[in-house]
């Protein structure tokens, strides 16, 4: 390596007639400009042009309307629109509390620091200096005679220093380049991170369900055959049934019996993975007994091609690494070129600290350095290579990435579509052999059918029925791998984060109460989280303090504030959540222009603080209660200002989790309404069939009033009703609702027959009252009907009544 030194003032006539013009000449050496929008082209098939859409063909599964991809809300957040709260408090947890997931967040805290000092890179260095000096002897070695004394002597310095290097070439502007798209790939390495989290939780608590249904089937099994086995000791002790057959039942018994305890253990199991992926303790989380048909899946998914795969982030991830790596080349080419460096300095010397301020103790100096390397043994060309050969293999990674996205969606798309109709024709099988099992008891108690027929078909209708089970839970996990193939589940960066969203239109409880119990109806969507600003603001307070430990995006602040109302039974003294600023600023026009990245990261990430606590111990109390459901969090009081761009009180979001029923206090009052019910049900001996009645069927929905209450709902098919009750099934002249297994049927309260004219002129409507069979009155503008209602008007078309606030248009029947 060879130096060029100067230090004079005639260094600018110097750099003008002899550096400039080497390092022009050198200029056209320098690496040629990156051309990223034409390499590496990985071709794949267009999906849409052999299937452009799925279709839930189940008639097991409850459905909800067709989603779109990719800019459906419904596809985006797909598990928030299953109906099943659940798996939404279940998910919301994951998001807040999962340590991988805190893994990732805080690597994007890493990259970031290494991102600010890439770009400061590019800017001077200035150093202030202070020092002493002692020298002894004065004069140097050699000063002192023999026999003499030595003396030292002092001196003091101050002064600045400071030094830049020229970015001759862009390599400083290159390896700022390289650390902002290592921040973007550490975003997408979490949002990566994140899909993975949601799919995996919703395939292992969808398998949960499912085991809870083979576990009440394979009971039920172990029941009808213990029954049955007491049947034939009985009839073996009246030597009515040999001991073979005794000892065949005998064995049927016990291998039922040795079914349940395997599917209980892999639901223990189960659920210990789930409570990890939630981030708590395994044993620690509560877990329903619901089963499959508690979630609602799409009744199809439109619009369906392979650019959408592209905004997978695992794919996005690899695509800013391989960006990330053309920048690194380029640093370890430009490496191999000239630098030139700048330094100078000023400060003030002198013996005495009085004499420092005299301009006579004035230095300074100016050293400019040109620098190129001519041996090294090959370093840096061996740089070279390897930068070249770490781009290469993420163009390989990077088309490995795509081609096993699209595997996963086109095997997603053909398990849905094959496993439908396998579904379809199991639960025929299954319908088969319930029906042989039932007509197989009356043909044995009257010796149609000996007893291993008929011991054989009771086994094979349980067997077809947890097979069943087995293909639902398949299909159900289909879906979520369809999802996850176009990473369905997560917000897409660029896309505001939203507080909580509900389906509409279908409501959490019908008639809730009978005799004295309470009716009260709430819709979620009114319970909404508040309290972000528009524009930051500064904490200038110190109160004792109560920090979560980890970061978070807008997203997961959001699930975290729905969270912790449902983990703990009050938050007190905890009256105020502060949502504070990270040093964390994703967004950076100038490359997000270039790169084609633009329109994708949220710009900024937090911190959240609790406060309302009157002094240390009683924050420490508080964070200790944390802590025992595994979150993390510490103690302190702000000593500086800390910008803050959301402000949320406490007593809000503990009331919005009970109105909707999801905190511990709710559900415990929830539990008592239910028990008071379950006392009501039994001393009244409910007849479930007049508890509604049918007003009208609208649009896929039936208007139902509470032949009690008089109030009125709007319906969808399967949506709930009082006492465990549900809306199975409507049609255009009747709809059937379900209790305790058992259907009743109800047909329209009123229809209109005909509009007649008085003598007056005046409308009379002829309206049968309880179906066919029922009475016909004549009614006219004003009268009153059952249940409070009251005819609004009445045309030759249609007749308008209006119940409980409600208006129906009840149509004239076609003659």
């Amino acid at each position: 390596m060879t130096a060029c030194h100067i230090s004079d003032l005639g260094f600018y006539v110097v750099y003008r007639r002899l550096f400039l013009p080497v390092l022009l000449l050198l200029s056209a050496c320098s690496s040629a400009p990156r051309d990223l929008s034409k390499k590496d082209v990985v071709t794949v098939p267009e999906i849409a042009d052999q299937v452009g859409a799925v279709d839930n063909t189940s008639e097991f599964a409850p459905k909800m309307p067709d989603i779109h991809v990719p800019n459906d809300q419904a596809f985006n957040l797909w598990w928030r629109y299953t109906g099943n709260q659940d798996l939404e408090i279940l998910i919301d947890r994951a998001i807040s509390n999962n340590q991988l997931l805190q893994i990732a967040a805080q690597r994007i805290v890493q990259a970031k620091a290494r991102a600010v000092q890439a770009g400061a890179g590019n800017k001077p260095s200035i150093t202030a200096l202070a020092g002493y000096t002692v020298d002894a002897p004065a004069d140097g070695v050699g000063t002192v005679p023999i026999g003499g004394s030595v003396e030292p002597e002092s001196s003091y310095e101050i002064g600045l220093s400071g030094g830049y290097t020229f970015d001759l070439w862009g390599q400083q502007e290159a390896l700022r380049q390289s650390a902002h798209l290592r921040l973007k790939q550490a975003v997408f390495q979490y949002d990566a991170q994140l899909l993975n989290i949601i799919s995996s939780l919703s395939k292992s608590y969808f398998e949960y369900l499912s085991l809870n249904d083979r576990i009440r089937n394979a009971r039920e099994t172990e029941k009808a055959l213990t029954s049955m086995l007491l049947a034939m000791e009985e009839r073996y002790a009246q030597g009515d049934a040999t001991i073979v057959e005794l000892q065949i039942q005998r064995s049927a018994v016990f291998n039922s019996r040795v079914r349940l305890p395997t599917l209980i253990k892999d639901r223990e199991q189960l659920g210990f993975e789930i409570a990890r992926l939630t981030g708590v303790v395994p044993g620690r989380l509560q877990l329903t007994d619901k089963g499959l048909n508690s979630v609602s899946l799409t009744g199809g998914v439109r619009n369906i091609a392979t650019a959408y795969l592209l905004r997978r982030p695992d794919i996005r991830a690899i695509e800013s690494g391989m960006l990330a790596a053309d920048a690194d080349l380029d640093v370890a080419r430009k490496a191999l070129l000239p630098g030139l460096s700048l330094t100078a300095s000023l400060s003030s010397a002198a013996r005495e600290p009085a004499d420092l301020f005299q301009p006579t103790s004035l230095l300074w100096g100016v050293v400019n350095t040109l620098s190129a390397s001519v041996f090294d043994g090959g370093t840096r060309e061996q740089e070279v290579k390897f930068a070249q050969a770490v781009r290469n293999e993420l163009v390989e990674s990077y088309a490995n990435t795509v081609y096993n996205a699209m595997a996963a969606a086109r095997t997603a798309i053909t398990e849905l579509e094959f496993s439908g109709e396998r579904l379809e024709m199991q639960r025929q099988s299954a319908e088969a052999a319930k029906i042989a099992n039932d007509y197989g008891f009356e043909s044995y108690s009257v010796g149609g059918v000996d007893f291993l027929t008929y011991l054989d078909s009771m086994q094979s209708y349980q067997d077809r029925q947890d097979r069943l089970y087995e293909l639902e839970l398949e299909y159900y996990q289909a879906f979520v791998d369809f999802y996850a193939a176009f990473a369905g589940g997560i917000p897409y960066r660029g896309v505001a984060a939203t507080s909580p969203v509900f389906l509409e239109g279908n409501p959490q409880a019908g008639e809730q109460g009978t005799g004295s119990l309470p009716a009260v109806t709430v819709s979620r969507k009114d319970y909404r989280i508040e309290g972000w600003l528009d524009e930051p603001e500064y904490f200038s307070d110190d109160p004792w303090t109560v920090k979560l430990t980890g970061v978070y995006d807008r997203f997961a602040v959001d699930a975290l504030l729905r969270d912790m109302p449902r983990r703990y039974e009050s938050m007190k003294p905890a009256e105020t959540v502060w949502v504070e600023r990270v040093d964390v600023d994703l967004t950076d026009p100038e490359y997000d222009e270039e790169f084609g990245l633009h329109g994708g990261l949220d710009p900024v990430w937090y911190s959240v603080n609790f406060t309302g606590f009157e002094n240390r111990k009683q924050a420490l109390a508080w964070c200790e209660q944390l802590r025992a459901q595994q979150q993390r969090c510490l103690v302190y009081q702000p000593e500086e200002n800390f910008e803050y761009v959301g402000r949320f009180d406490v007593a809000e979001l503990e009331k919005r989790a009970y109105m909707e029923g999801e905190s511990i206090l709710a559900k415990r009052h929830a539990a008592e309404r239910d028990a008071q019910t379950a006392q009501y049900r039994k001393a009244n001996g409910e007849n479930f069939g007049q508890l509604y009645s049918l007003l009208k069927i609208e649009d896929r929905h039936a208007w139902l009033i509470g032949n009690r209450s008089f109030r009125v709902w709007r319906f969808p098919v399967g949506a709930s009703l009082a006492y465990d009750g549900k809306l199975k099934s409507i049609n255009p002249s009747r709809a059937i609702i379900s209790f305790d297994n058992r259907d009743y049927l109800l047909k329209p309260l009123y229809q209109v027959e005909a509009v007649e004219t008085g003598i007056n002129g005046q409308l009379f409507a002829r309206m049968r009252w309880g179906g066919k069979e029922g009475h016909i009155y004549y009614h006219r503008t004003g009268d009153k009907l059952y249940g409070k209602g009251v005819i609004e008007s009445i045309t030759r078309q249609r007749v308008v009544v209006k119940w409980d606030g409600k208006r129906l248009v009840l149509p004239v029947m076609d003659r």
